[in-house]
């Protein structure tokens, strides 16, 4: 199906994409879940070619925002913003301005930054408060936390930003006033809370079609006006200050304390966005830069280090495969030393920095057999993991040659459930990402010391914005995702993908991807992958489960070595679209 799609020179006329043969033993080409070569007039759409620029999120028309902005002289900062607010205008469920998330940037000279927009926990939020009725922290008032992402965005503007502040906003502003089209994706999601939506419409009321009085369905056109107001205040002069002192939190506030939370108006004035030097390490004759604690970088580059010296070259050997797997339970077992580094009373830094070593990664590879796998108390765990939900991922770079991984969310699916009809914002459920003391999970471990609430504090997070720049210092690769604790996973394994087995960046996304978490002590990969890595799997002890997918979406921007730019949104799990 043809689009009118406004981008930067855009050119479909793409050529006939070769499989590396090794790859094809990882897959099963009979299976029609994956289509190991697929037919370039279907995915002709799925793989963009530029010359100037691009954009990969999970909604089209949003790819297009941040495009539309970069051919306006804007650079990938302006796109990103314009891009995550026609997100969270969208996908609602999964983000928004009433949520918070991470951003790393690499300019094409070679400074990067990182930006921890994450939500933090209210002054009266304390360890017990969900002790008895741990649910609390997922739905209702007392889940929000004081949201992040205005507060973000603006740094990030003022720090990289081009184009006025303002400007950024007027395409969110213009949809959510005229409205857009319900896409699959939101249709599935509305669907999915319909008796909830039914029960409380004067709440949900712009999910209901004014003509049936029915909840929405795909195509049908939904309009936002109450967020249209408030995006446009944000865009304004003030309106930082509206969000976090004025009417904005007033309201948001209000709508919180009526359904159990304890959040202030306080609480919002004391929030601040983390600005530092993006955490990075050297792998694959390249730099990878990422966001610190309490988002999952970390172990990201834990990963990487292990892997550069670990020999996963051959996808077409068993013991490439295995090693992946025993990587990936590795890098689990450090994300349950993670946390918020503001949290000095039991924060360890020290043992965060030794993670991210070169000795550290050697000494992992120590512990590896290519053999057999271990139990899980082989890795020693400190404790356990969180379970993130709901996110959303956008990746850019620019006509200069700037980049920018941003991930945002509202954690579960609706945050918490809750809209504020005045402002139209969905507040997040952002507590629940905490961990909650005094009870062990199934295997004895013990909640993390490291995540439980304080005053002011911010959860750990799975996300893994990255961003990879070539040997001539330049940003190349540009990958994130969504998943929960899917995210690091996914990314590390793209990464892999792209670098040691050669696989062009449409294959990066679409193909069939593996994931263990350490717990439960079980390899998940998606249906496609070949019954001799499966088998290889099981020869070394693993319980390998196939599913469908294993629920994460990766999106990518890449730089190839002529200078043209690829793009690649997560369609076969999300419907994602690049532009």
């Amino acid at each position: 199906m043809g689009r009118n799609v406004d981008v930067l020179e855009l050119d479909l006329d793409l050529h006939k994409r070769e499989v590396p043969g090794d790859a094809k033993w990882l897959y099963d080409a009979q299976d029609p879940s994956y289509d190991l070569v697929p037919d370039n007039t279907t995915d002709r759409d799925k793989l963009i070619e530029s010359r100037n620029g691009a954009v990969s999120s999970d909604v089209e028309v949003c790819s297009e925002i941040g495009v539309r902005l970069m051919k306006r002289g804007g650079n990938a900062v302006d796109a990103v913003i314009g891009t995550a607010a026609c997100i969270g205008s969208i996908n609602m469920f999964a983000s928004g301005i009433g949520g918070g998330g991470f951003a790393v940037v690499r300019l094409t000279g070679g400074e990067s930054s990182s930006f921890n927009f994450r939500e933090m926990a209210p002054k009266a939020a304390h360890r017990d408060m969900y002790n008895g009725n741990p649910s609390l922290a997922q739905r209702g008032g007392l889940a929000f936390a004081i949201p992040g992402e205005v507060d973000g965005f603006w740094q990030l503007h003022q720090k990289y930003g081009s184009l006025p502040w303002k400007e950024l906003w007027k395409p969110a502003i213009r949809l959510n006033k005229n409205g857009f089209r319900v896409t699959e994706t939101l249709a599935i999601r509305i669907a999915a809370e319909k008796e909830y939506f039914e029960e409380h419409r004067d709440e949900w009321g712009f999910l209901f079609s004014e003509k049936s009085g029915s909840l929405l369905i795909e195509g049908e056109v939904m309009k936002r006006p109450a967020l249209a107001r408030t995006l446009k205040e944000i865009a304004g002069k003030g309106g930082l200050k509206a969000f976090y002192k004025g009417w904005i939190a007033e309201s948001l506030v209000r709508v919180a304390r009526e359904v159990g939370g304890v959040v202030t108006k306080e609480d919002f004035g004391e929030y601040f966005t983390v600005v530092e030097e993006a955490v990075g390490a050297r792998a694959f004759g390249r730099e990878f830069v990422t966001c610190g604690s309490p988002c999952s970088g970390p172990v990201l580059i834990e990963a990487l280090n292990i892997a550069e010296g670990l020999n996963v070259m051959d996808p077409s050997d068993p013991v490439t495969i295995h090693r992946m797997i025993e990587t990936m339970k590795w890098m689990s077992a450090g994300r349950t030393e993670l946390g918020d580094p503001t949290d000095t009373e039991v924060f360890n830094g020290p043992r965060i920095s030794e993670l991210m070593t070169l000795d550290f990664a050697e000494s992992v590879r120590q512990n590896i057999s290519d053999n057999t796998t271990y139990p899980w108390q082989h890795y020693n765990p400190s404790y356990e993991l969180t379970e993130p939900k709901g996110t959303s991922h956008i990746n850019v770079l620019d006509q200069f040659g700037n980049a920018v991984a941003l991930t945002t969310t509202v954690n579960i699916y609706w945050g918490a459930l809750v809209h504020d009809t005045n402002t139209g914002i969905v507040l997040n459920s952002e507590m629940d990402d905490f961990s909650i003391p005094g009870r062990s999970n199934w295997y004895n471990l013990a909640p993390s010391i490291y995540n439980y609430i304080k005053p002011y504090k911010r959860p750990l997070s799975s996300s893994a914005p990255t961003i990879a720049a070539e040997r001539d210092g330049k940003p190349g690769l540009i990958i994130g995702a969504s998943g929960g604790s899917r995210i690091v996973t996914s990314v590390f394994e793209c990464i892999v993908k792209s670098y040691l087995w050669g696989y062009d960046l449409l294959d990066v996304v679409k193909s069939p991807r593996m994931h263990h978490q350490l717990l439960p002590e079980v390899v998940k990969v998606e249906r496609g992958i070949s019954e001799g890595a499966i088998e290889g799997l099981r020869e070394r002890g693993h319980k390998v489960e196939v599913v469908e997918r294993i629920g994460s979406v990766v999106g990518a921007v890449k730089r190839g070595g002529d200078g043209t730019i690829y793009a690649v949104a997560d369609w076969w799990r999300k419907r994602g679209v690049s532009t």
